[in-house]
């Protein structure tokens, strides 16, 4: 499935667009703006809606990974750049236009506006996700969406990673438009899990080290995993078991003077009812006994980039402090939202 824009998110997108586009309209009517400039940004803002929401624009990266990975960090930094400081000055600068262009102005504040208005629905469902999503243990983890913690560790056997020699080994590095590919394990208390970080969303903190400006994954640190978990030995079902146990007996029998020697209890030359029983009853407990040992070794665990369009988050930073700063970017943006379009209103009126 494509990711996009689904149930009431969606509707409120279209509402914005039809919108945004009676405001042109009504401004070009009334001699505020060219019909050319009014169609221009209606259709503009049109095609980049249906290119979300259909997932076109994924279509251009099919051929190549480091598309996808690039599609997927520019949706991080956004976000992210969402919910800083520096997106909330840009409206500011609408209110020192010249007075001549104050229609124009009318028109990029109503478009701030409403992309505040999808930022805040971004942002609640990306808060309801990371609290709704309960949080499991990898000896109790069940298969698909899962929220995970633990310690981040390098493959056995390896020592050293990172960008540059000058710099601490690093499990994960991103720097500029490049970002370390390579896999790394979660630990937790009840097993190990392989990340595969390639599609991810990573949040950590901005590291700076003499020339070096860079973000990174350490070993060692705790982060918190939001992805589809695949666990891949699992407990085998009771038509697999009973499987097992029809191919050991015929296993057995296909060596017939062996099979007479075990179980011909009667030494008659056959095996009757009671002594196939046996054979039964023995082949089980074998079964039985070798599937224990299996289950007693640590499953293989990996996490990955979910189908469903959901997100992929890798975080160096806690969960309860990525709620908090989209909460207060919620409320912000929320707060924009309603001001800029008093404003509008306001102009309009005037």
């Amino acid at each position: 499935m494509l990711p996009g824009p689904s149930g009431l998110l969606k509707y409120y997108l279209w509402f914005a667009w039809f919108v945004y586009s009676a405001l042109l309209l009504a401004a070009s009517l009334t001699g505020i703006t060219t019909t050319q400039k009014a169609v221009f940004y209606s259709v503009a803002s049109l095609l980049l809606f249906l290119s979300w929401s259909t997932g076109f624009y994924r279509y251009i990266f099919s051929a190549s990974h480091q598309g996808a990975s690039i599609i997927t960090k520019t949706k991080g930094l956004l976000i992210r750049f969402s919910s800083s400081l520096f997106y909330f000055l840009l409206f500011l600068g609408f209110f020192f236009f010249d007075e001549t262009t104050r229609y124009e102005k009318a028109l990029f504040t109503t478009a701030l506006a409403l992309l505040s208005l999808v930022w805040a629905i971004t942002l609640f469902r990306r808060i309801r996700l990371i609290e709704d999503t309960c949080s499991t243990q990898l000896g109790s983890a069940a298969q698909g969406y899962a929220e995970l913690e633990g310690k981040v560790r390098l493959y056995d056997g390896e020592t050293v990673r990172g960008p540059h020699k000058e710099l601490p080994t690093m499990a994960w590095y991103g720097k500029q438009m490049f970002t370390s590919s390579a896999g790394f394990i979660l630990e937790d208390e009840k097993g190990r899990c392989t990340i595969d970080p390639r599609d991810a969303e990573v949040i950590t903190p901005r590291y700076h080290y003499n020339e070096h400006t860079y973000d990174a994954i350490y070993p060692g640190e705790t982060i918190y995993v939001l992805g589809y978990l695949e666990t891949l030995k699992k407990h085998r079902t009771e038509y697999e078991r009973r499987g097992l146990i029809r191919s050991k007996l015929v296993e057995w029998k296909q060596n017939q003077f062996q099979f007479l020697n075990y179980f011909d209890k009667n030494h008659n030359g056959k095996i009757d009812e009671g002594e196939m029983e046996l054979a039964v009853n023995t082949a089980t407990n074998l079964i039985d006994n070798s599937l224990e040992e299996v289950y007693q070794l640590p499953a293989t665990h990996a996490i990955y980039r979910p189908d469903d369009g959901r997100p992929f988050i890798l975080s160096s930073i806690h969960p309860d402090n990525l709620v908090v700063n989209y909460k207060r970017a919620l409320t912000i943006h929320l707060i924009i939202w309603l001001v800029l379009s008093i404003f509008v209103l306001a102009m309009q009126v005037s």
